[in-house]
């Protein structure tokens, strides 16, 4: 199994919480919480991404986006 290192919440940064917290206000409150969390309590998806903030920010807020129930 491919091990990807990943940085827990209690050690991120102002600018790695700030994109955890602004893609998870975009998602559907069905995806709240992780079905299967990783140690530090997130989804393992979004913790391999934790290494570059912009990138999963702007990555998991596109899917945020296109979920959201407004949506025709």
């Amino acid at each position: 199994m491919t091990w990807i290192r990943t940085i827990p919440m209690a050690e991120a940064d102002e600018k790695l919480r700030r994109a955890v917290e602004g893609q998870k206000a975009l998602y559907p409150k069905e995806y709240a919480e992780p079905v299967r969390p990783d140690d530090a309590g997130g989804a393992s998806i979004v913790g391999a991404h934790t290494l570059l903030p912009e990138a999963l920010y702007h990555s998991f807020a596109t899917f945020g986006a296109l979920m959201s129930p407004e949506l025709p």
